[in-house]
Parts: structure tokens; sequence; C-alpha cells
């Protein structure tokens, strides 16, 4: 049954696999804050700052969607942003203490996600999809 279409189209599969994250993530950690938004505060976490150029290379998004994005984020006080001190061109985002408690909160919560994807798959297999996936998004 699983041969027959449009079960066997890796497209279908994916998008399917997407829906039930989707579905999860509002269910276990936030319907304000997305994965994406998520992304975006565990990035300025582990950089402690970035311009939106850098963001936009680390959670691979085009530039008007992060910066809208951050625009939201900023509005909520999760980050802040300023601009470059030695190029005005450009904006240093970085979280603020809310949005460093909200990271820290929204953490165990996204691993329990990860579980409830992946809870039917051995570490072996857990391991392998997140390697295959990796390959098919690789540059």
């Amino acid at each position: 049954m699983d041969d027959i279409e449009p079960r066997r189209h890796t497209g279908f599969l994916i998008r399917r696999a997407q829906q039930l994250h989707v579905a999860a993530w509002s269910k276990i950690v936030s319907t304000e804050v997305s994965s994406v938004q998520y992304s975006i505060l565990a990035v300025l976490d582990r950089l402690g700052s970035a311009s939106q150029r850098e963001l936009c290379e680390e959670v691979d998004l085009d530039r008007s969607t992060v910066a809208d994005l951050v625009a939201r984020m900023e509005r909520r006080g999760l980050l802040q942003r300023e601009r470059h001190p030695e190029d005005a061109r450009r904006n240093v985002v970085a979280l603020t203490s809310l949005g460093r408690d909200e990271r820290m909160r929204l953490q165990p919560l996204v691993d329990q996600v990860d579980a409830a994807l992946t809870g039917a798959l051995s570490a072996h297999d857990r391991a392998e999809l997140r390697r295959t996936l990796r390959l098919m998004l690789a540059d």
C-alpha cells in the first residue's frame, strides 16, 4: 500500500511529515511562536547577535521573510534590533532577556515535539533520517 501513488512520492511524504510537525508544534510547544521563530531564538542564543543577513543564512530564509519575522518578534519584546556600529545599512539583532527566557522555556517542549515525531524510530533510524534529510538539503 505504501508504494502506490501518491504515497510513493517523496514530496507527498515530506508534506505529510510537515503537517504532522505543525500539528505537534501547535499542540505541544506554542501557537504564538512558530518553529521558524524558535529557530531564530536558538540561533541568536548561540551567536549572541547577528545581522539579518546572517540570520537568513542560518535559518535558510529569504531577506524579506527574516525582516518580517524579526519585526514581529521585536514588537513582542523577544528581540532587539540596532544599527550596526560600523555599517548603518545593516541591522544587528540580539535576544532580549524576555527572548532568552522564552527560548529556555520552549526548548524542552521542542525536544518533546522531536520525540513525538521520531519516537517510533530506533536511535539508528532517527540518526539515519536526519543524515538523509541533511543530504537532501545540502547546497
